[in-house]
């Protein structure tokens, strides 16, 4: 189930079967894009690659796989009711990297809250009034014992909202990709533990 906000009114409810993009394209990632994806970011926590790069390579992969215009990803702060944008790939990606929003007053820190998917449209939120309006997906980065951050994808002003595949596709990018992260990030904890003894 995906919440869906229109209007500021919020309902839980499947995502319309409709596609972004010009009315009569047909197309869908399905699964052997998101395991190609799935098995990149694999490969980077294998590498030992940065978290600013994997986390990178995360909204890249969810921004080709949505045909989106842009991607981005939202972490916590030092200060728990703060949200930061701290990756954002695609087109205006200067205008939304840096933002900052209250967990309690923005859709970024509803979907962090509630760890729950939520397709809106950027208009519907004045934390986002930066961004041309266009439809918005935006996902938890959780574990099922913890949020690690909110990944979200844009479209194009006009664009329609995400099929209901689609989106279910990108929940479980979304899913794997917090897994990896957090394994990412207790591999580096391990590594620097073994090089203090």
């Amino acid at each position: 189930m995906v919440q869906k906000m229109w209007n500021d009114k919020v309902a839980d409810d499947e995502v319309a079967p409709l596609k972004w993009g010009p009315a009569g394209r047909s197309w869908s990632p399905g699964d052997p894009e998101r395991l190609t994806a799935s098995f990149d970011l694999m490969a980077a926590v294998l590498d030992g690659t940065a978290l600013a790069d994997l986390l990178t390579q995360i909204a890249t992969h969810a921004r080709v796989m949505a045909r989106a215009r842009l991607a981005f990803i939202a972490l916590p702060q030092d200060d728990p009711n703060l949200l930061r944008v701290e990756i954002a790939v695609g087109d205006d990606a200067d205008r939304i990297h840096g933002l900052t929003v209250r967990r309690g007053r923005s859709m970024i820190g509803r979907v962090f809250a509630t760890r729950r998917a939520l397709s809106a449209r950027v208009a519907v939120d004045q934390a986002l009034t930066g961004l041309p309006a266009g439809p918005i997906l935006l996902l938890p980065l959780e574990t099922g014992e913890a949020t690690r951050g909110v990944l979200a994808v844009v479209g194009r002003p006009g664009d329609l909202p995400l099929s209901a595949s689609v989106t279910r596709s990108l929940a479980l990018f979304a899913g794997m990709s917090a897994t990896l992260v957090e394994l990412a990030e207790e591999r580096r904890a391990a590594d620097r533990t073994a090089e203090l003894r």
